[in-house]
């Protein structure tokens, strides 16, 4: 099914960005019947959307191409800094973006504990309640944002998975306070991290930068200053793109 919803929306271009379903088909290769189907079901969703003489590509695709070339540009930013700060502490360093009520994992260098097993991959979803990168950016987000990712049932993802709205809430006061974020097997058992956010120069937040060890193998808040650091010298570097500095 995937590779028919992918025939069908790349038998879009620049010189054909209005297709009626009989072009879709041909182009495709697949049956007008099927190509409907698929075509009334992207609609829906607005993926397409339907124009004079067929349909276009909708306002949701436009939307996930505006994000990836942002975490496109976001990675090779921050890859350099990333870089720096897997060789001073010799930790998984991870850079991740919130979208809805989850964290995307952006990019992410591996330490030098090969054997720590971690549930995060790039373009890897977890709840953000759920990981340091989540709560660095949720405690500095406005109050919808943050609403919008409380879940209705805080699902355990480790032992130390935060368990109600209240706790959460505290979590992201001490984040706001001491300016890093630290979990202990919430996301993953076994597993602790902290975070810090990169902030745009109004104070929100567009990503967080993280460093991830094996929980109670080595003293994680000692990392804090160095992920700060490498935070602050990707907040200059961002607020001068100028692909984030109008965001």
């Amino acid at each position: 099914m995937i590779g028919r919803v992918a025939a069908v929306l790349g038998a879009f271009s620049g010189e054909r960005p209005v297709l009626g379903v009989n072009d879709i088909a041909r182009s495709a290769g697949l049956a007008k019947s099927v190509t409907s189907r698929i075509v009334s079901e992207l609609v829906a969703v607005d993926f397409l959307e339907r124009a004079d003489n067929g349909v276009r590509v909708g306002i949701r695709l436009f939307e996930l191409g505006e994000l990836a070339q942002r975490s496109k540009e976001l990675r090779q930013l921050a890859l350099a800094a990333m870089a720096d700060l897997r060789q001073a502490t010799g930790m998984t360093v991870q850079l991740s973006v919130l979208k809805g009520a989850d964290q995307i994992y952006v990019e992410i260098l591996r330490g030098r504990d090969p054997d720590m097993l971690i549930r995060s991959r790039v373009g890897g979803r977890v709840p953000a309640y759920a990981t340091a990168g989540g709560k660095a950016v949720l405690a500095h987000s406005p109050d919808d944002i943050v609403a919008a990712a409380i879940p209705t049932i805080f699902e355990p993802l480790g032992p130390g998975t935060v368990a109600d709205e209240a706790a959460l809430r505290r979590q992201l006061e001490l984040v706001r306070s001491r300016g890093f974020s630290h979990e202990v097997e919430e996301s993953n058992p076994g597993v602790e991290c902290v975070a810090c956010p990169i902030l745009r120069a109004d104070g929100g937040p567009i990503a967080a930068i993280s460093v991830t060890g094996r929980a109670g193998r080595a003293d994680m808040l000692q990392c804090a200053p160095a992920v700060r650091i490498a935070a602050l010298g990707l907040n200059r570097r961002i607020r001068a793109s100028t692909t984030f500095s109008s965001l």
